[in-house]
């Protein structure tokens, strides 16, 4: 397709799994709030299910429910190829990696023939050296793939066998608007704590990635009297994977902190939890993100996370948080060691040099205009006026 000023917006249809609290859902939802309405008529489609980010989609934003149960479901494929269709969708916005699948598997069936971007966020870069053929022809199919990490791109360049020229490094953004004016959630009364706790949120849902058990044992580790004035909130969904939670549920008890972790499951309302805490936690082993950082910065938290990711190697020198190692919870111990003997001011001004950050350098605008872009350079578009 040559060059072309559009007669009408190019109409984009972001696809994720779920509307399910997590971190390549959160994206595909900021990026479907922050694209320019006035360049772009935008649609969401979760192929599988709902969840509490689908209130979180501006009301501009149309979304559906497809159902699906398998990433091969004749009768779902025919579905989103028909709503595809009758939309007439211009650019398919694809995230995860079965939703990939099944993306390209309706193009496959000679359903639809759809411009088609595919965002990896995928974290277990340590055991995906390679990828398996049905997961590389799916690859093979799109017009452009967005990684959030430079290992990513570097494999979809190599081992997934994507072209280069459509291999993009797109960093993820934090809607900064979305931690402004937030009520704070009342943490101390609502969990019943005493008024000088020392409050951590950590998100995350319950998967191995998130190496909960090397934060448990640092804080099993911590001297009694840190320990004492010290909770830490968990959330995230308990569900992800039930033996793994299982697992970190009597892990609690095994170290004898469960008076000192409190689990309190998926909620919608982080921003206010963040708001109401004093620093953020995270303990990742790997991860190509983690969003959750961004998270903290942009409500102006303090924060201990781990040494993984394109994020936390971003942010690791600016003296916004403390990044020790992964799978070390000697480290990890002695980071919250740290965090835990600031006073309030010390915390405050830590916090403050974070949100600056996130406003200079991770700003969900940013992220957005480079995704725009490539929307406008797969449909040959030109002299498209920007509103921002």
């Amino acid at each position: 397709m040559g060059p072309m000023t559009p007669l009408r917006r190019p109409r984009i249809l972001l696809v994720n799994d779920s509307l399910n609290v997590g971190g390549a859902e959160r994206v595909a939802v900021d990026i479907a709030n922050s694209l320019d309405p006035a360049r772009f008529d935008v649609r969401f489609c979760s192929t599988r299910v709902g969840g509490p980010l689908r209130t979180m989609i501006d009301g501009r934003v149309p979304v559906g429910i497809l159902g699906r149960k398998a990433t091969w479901d004749l009768p779902k494929h025919v579905t989103f190829a028909r709503r595809v269709r009758d939309a007439g969708i211009d650019v398919i916005h694809s995230h995860g990696r079965g939703t990939l699948k099944f993306v390209a598997l309706t193009q496959a069936l000679g359903l639809i023939d759809i411009r088609h971007v595919f965002h990896d966020h995928f974290g277990w870069l340590h055991v995906d050296r390679n990828a398996d053929a049905g997961l590389r022809r799916a690859l093979s199919t799109v017009d452009a793939y967005v990684g959030v990490d430079t290992r990513l791109c570097d494999w979809a360049a190599t081992t997934g066998g994507v072209p280069a020229d459509r291999v993009h490094l797109v960093r993820s953004g934090v809607d900064i608007a979305r931690f402004d004016h937030v009520e704070p959630v009342d943490i101390r009364s609502e969990l019943g704590l005493p008024l000088d706790t020392t409050v951590l949120v950590m998100v995350a849902n319950f998967r191995p990635q998130k190496d909960h058990p090397t934060l448990f044992r640092a804080i099993a580790e911590l001297p009694e009297h840190l320990r004492r004035r010290l909770q830490l909130v968990v959330v995230g969904s308990t569900t992800a994977d039930r033996d793994y939670h299982a697992n970190c549920v009597a892990m609690l008890d095994r170290l004898d902190i469960s008076e000192v972790v409190t689990l309190v499951g998926a909620r919608s309302d982080i921003a206010g939890m963040l708001a109401g805490a004093d620093a953020g936690v995270l303990s990742s082993k790997n991860e190509t993100g983690p969003l959750a950082i961004l998270e903290y910065m942009a409500a102006g938290l303090p924060f201990v996370a781990t040494d993984t990711g394109e994020i936390a190697s971003a942010v690791k020198d600016l003296d916004v948080g403390i990044v020790p190692p992964p799978r070390d919870h000697h480290e990890m111990a002695d980071a919250l060691t740290t965090l835990m003997e600031l006073d309030d001011n010390g915390r405050a001004a830590m916090g403050a040099r974070g949100r600056s950050a996130a406003e200079a350098r991770f700003a969900q605008d940013r992220a957005v205009r480079e995704i725009e872009c490539l929307y406008e350079e797969l449909l040959g578009i030109t002299g498209a006026p920007s509103t921002h």
